[in-house]
């Protein structure tokens, strides 16, 4: 079973928050989804679930288009952390709902995460803290069993032990290959060892679309020093600059061929260094204006 979004446009207050979105997701992978604020992944999350309606373009779940099939959507599961209509209700109401909602919902999953966490089903989702509130939308959105799962920041406002907790809870949940998890965050660092796959998102598109272990194998980030305050067109071309201090560039190069290696030593710097690169390095490369770096400063 794959989700595919084919050319997905939305508009908000008439400005394109998404333009022309596709991508294909098979079930056993975490996806991050990331992008400066503002750029659309709650928007794009809204509108593939059904809670915005697109204005051109296509979901599908297994080739079947979901917005002729209502049914596809209980492969879909979305809780927006910004909704307040549950807001007064206990956890048992929402049990009872999603149980109505996603036919395959797991109670014993559910019941058990939740004493694991020393929640109660009497417990009144108003007046959970921001955190318990997110760890409660992950128990209740991996209960669903829904195979695509869409995480909104799922990491803001826990503690460090419970973010780990969690984490290891989703990781879990793709472990058998049977569903996949999408998560739009802007914590990168504890993003980087649990995705395997980032989605970048810019001016409303997909910009870049990197499979991390592929990512790791072609690309650098390397730490460049040179006698002049010129940057040297290969690097301007061919990397992505990351920062600039002085005479000393760090750029990445996504594509590490040897070719580009020997153009690079061609421009003959005074010192050269591989740093390690992640995720948060590709975020810089590719959402920094790099008009900023015509020359050193």
């Amino acid at each position: 079973m794959s989700l595919v979004v084919d050319k997905l446009n939305k508009q908000i207050d008439h400005q394109a928050t998404l333009d022309q979105i596709s991508f294909e997701i098979q079930p056993g992978q975490i996806i991050g989804v990331i992008g400066r604020n503002g750029v659309g992944k709650t928007t794009l999350f809204r509108t593939i679930n059904g809670q915005y309606l697109a204005d051109t373009g296509t979901v599908l779940v297994d080739d079947q288009v979901v917005a002729d099939q209502p049914e596809l959507r209980t492969q879909l599961c979305f809780i927006d952390p910004l909704a307040n209509f549950f807001r007064g209700a206990t956890i048992k109401q929402i049990q009872w709902y999603y149980q109505n909602a996603y036919p395959d919902f797991d109670n014993e999953k559910f019941e058990g995460l939740l004493t694991r966490y020393g929640l109660t089903t009497n417990q009144k989702l108003r007046h959970f803290s921001k955190g318990t509130f997110g760890l409660f939308t992950i128990i209740l959105s991996v209960a669903t069993q829904a195979t695509y799962l869409f995480l909104d920041e799922p990491l803001d406002g826990l503690d460090v032990l419970t973010r780990k907790n969690i984490l290891g809870i989703l990781i879990d949940e793709v472990a058998d290959g049977k569903r996949s998890i999408l998560i739009a965050s802007h914590n990168l660092a504890e993003l980087e060892g649990v995705i395997d796959r980032a989605l970048m998102l810019k001016d409303g598109q997909i910009v870049n679309d990197y499979q991390l272990e592929t990512m790791r194998s072609n690309a650098r980030k390397l730490q460049l020093v040179y006698r002049d305050k010129q940057i040297p067109a290969v690097v301007r071309e061919l990397g992505r600059i990351v920062h600039v201090s002085g005479r000393v560039i760090v750029v990445v190069f996504e594509d590490y061929t040897a070719t580009v290696q020997a153009q690079l030593a061609a421009t003959d710097p005074v010192f050269q260094e591989e740093l390690p690169l992640s995720l948060t390095d590709l975020f810089l490369a590719n959402l920094t204006d790099q008009t900023d770096f015509e020359v050193l400063s």
